[in-house]
């Protein structure tokens, strides 16, 4: 949804989504525990429009800078209970704990609930290999 605005929304995390990111900063990249302390006082700011449980947040009332790039801090994946395929990550702009989002890996249903921490497991990439060339292989 590259036109999508987001919804504004004024809340403290609910239970779940603060367990849900504080495990996945504690089991994510090397730099992501460091934001652990900015947890305590995230807010949620907005949410996607488009129906999925992606939030984005405010730390102690600071907002990361518009247009900033994003780093990711945790990246999952899980299985929806239908058996979708979808991703889950935590990630930051300008050094602010600034969101995480869900969304679907075989683009087959909008992830509007939060998976359960049981259901995460590490999103590995595959990096596409190339065969060798027939020349080098003389």
């Amino acid at each position: 949804m590259p036109d999508a605005v987001p919804l504004p929304d004024d809340r403290p995390l609910s239970t779940l989504e603060g367990a849900l990111v504080r495990w996945m900063l504690e089991h994510g990249s090397a730099e992501a525990a460091q934001y652990l302390t900015q947890l305590e006082s995230a807010r949620v700011v907005s949410r996607c429009p488009c129906g999925c449980a992606s939030v984005d947040f405010a730390i102690e009332d600071k907002f990361p800078p518009p247009g900033e790039p994003i780093g990711i801090l945790a990246d999952f994946e899980y299985r929806t209970p239908e058996g979708h395929l979808c991703g889950a990550f935590v990630f930051e702009k300008a050094g602010l704990l600034a969101g995480f989002e869900v969304w679907s890996i075989d683009g087959l249903a909008i992830p509007s609930a939060l998976p359960a921490i049981e259901q995460l497991r590490p999103l590995i990439i595959a990096r596409k290999v190339e065969p060798p060339d027939a020349m080098d292989s003389r």
